[in-house]
């Protein structure tokens, strides 16, 4: 009979993806990731398999619970237009909470490891282009309402919004300048224009 789990694997998981999003893969040594799953090898191994499965899990567990939720808390409550600048407002001023120094962690690992890891590849293109449709469907929307001008070709300018979000985002976590970073989030006033 197996033995029963002698910690929360959903907590480990969340603190291995906090320390992948703050140090980035290859600078967390395996020590340092059992330090803050708090858990020890063996049990690393029989439930995790690999560091690099519990960066997998980790990325897909990101997109699901930050990612598309910060898509979607800047739509509540909010007219298309406003929703689109909302998002790029708070990762500007960093309301992001407390991560939100570490920028995006699926863009941290586009640059880090997508060139030479096909698995996250996948993770990360399917996360940019999951944000491209959410522009694409409050672009419409806008066009709709008259709220967002119809000359826009949604598809394209959502394409656009996406570039100018993660580029943002790459200023984020490089700890740029404010006044570059708001200049920068302006920019999707100025296409919305």
């Amino acid at each position: 009979m197996p033995l029963d789990k002698q910690f929360d694997v959903d907590e480990a998981l969340d603190r291995a993806l906090e320390t992948f999003w703050a140090q980035g893969y290859e600078s967390t040594s395996m020590d340092d990731l059992l330090k803050q799953m708090g858990i020890n090898r063996g049990s690393f191994y029989d439930t995790f398999n690999s560091k690099h499965d519990v960066l997998i899990d980790s990325l897909k567990r990101y997109d699901r619970e930050y990612r598309r939720a910060d898509l979607r808390a800047s739509a509540v409550g909010r007219g298309p237009r406003e929703a689109i600048l909302s998002l790029f407002k708070a990762m500007a001023e960093g309301n992001r909470g407390p991560h939100g120094k570490h920028g995006c962690f699926l863009v941290n690992s586009a640059l880090e490891m997508a060139p030479k890891d096909d698995q996250v590849a996948k993770i990360v293109r399917s996360g940019f282009r999951d944000t491209e449709k959410f522009f694409a469907g409050l672009l419409e929307q806008g066009q709709s309402s008259g709220e967002i001008s119809g000359e826009l070709d949604p598809e394209e300018t959502a394409r656009v919004l996406t570039c100018q979000l993660l580029g943002l985002m790459v200023l984020v976590r490089s700890g740029s300048n404010r006044s570059v970073i708001r200049s920068a989030a302006g920019l999707a006033e100025d296409l919305l224009a």
